[in-house]
């Protein structure tokens, strides 16, 4: 079955992105990479202990993630690379980078997960995060630094796989490439009934 696309937009001061969430089974599809004392693939050096550096995809540019609304409707939604980075410079404008929670639970908020850097892939600049050749240019990626015990055993152990983003967010209908035709051929015949009614005047 085709689903409905509809693209997220920011539009407001209402709208945009507010927390990142550690879950089991990120929407995007691409689980985050913890690095400790023994893997250093970033310019950060430990001597004693783990460095506590978890990285991973925030969002998918123009990835379709499937959503279900509460009256049973299915469609997908995507991010394009002028959304995402506006999202990012609003998230961090509005002081919400280390706002993190467990699993989108509105009551589990941790403490001890704290932004390290935020960027976006961009392989014309050189920008490609190592074992995330699959990602668009254009994804938002983040590392955290984890001195919260708990949360760091537990993405160790698997609890958690990935990073999954809260917010609020516009969306707009992308139209399939039937509508387009569909709809510039009523564009079009709109125009000649306008210049007939034009000619008859």
């Amino acid at each position: 079955m085709d689903l409905p696309v509809y693209k997220a937009q920011i539009d407001g001061e209402d709208t945009g992105m507010y927390t990142v969430s550690l879950v089991d089974y990120p929407a995007v599809e691409s689980n985050f990479l913890y690095f400790d004392e023994d893997v250093k693939p970033m310019t950060f050096a430990v001597e004693d202990e783990e460095q506590r550096i978890v990285t991973g995809v925030v969002m998918r540019c123009d990835f379709p993630i499937y959503r279900r609304d509460e009256n049973g409707y299915e469609y997908y939604i995507i991010y394009d690379k002028q959304t995402i980075e506006v999202m990012a410079e609003k998230w961090l404008a509005e002081g919400f980078a280390n706002s993190v929670n467990l699993m989108h639970d509105a009551d589990r908020y941790v403490d001890g997960v704290y932004l390290k850097e935020v960027y976006f892939k961009d392989t014309d600049r050189g920008i490609t995060p190592k074992g995330f050749d699959d990602i668009t240019d254009g994804s938002m990626f983040a590392s955290y630094k984890v001195t919260n015990d708990d949360v760091w055993n537990a993405i160790k152990s698997g609890e958690f796989k990935g990073f999954s983003l809260e917010g609020w967010f516009s969306v707009k209908r992308v139209e399939t490439p039937e509508e387009k035709a569909e709809n510039a051929l009523i564009d079009e015949i709109l125009g000649m009934l306008d210049e007939i009614k034009n000619k008859v005047k």
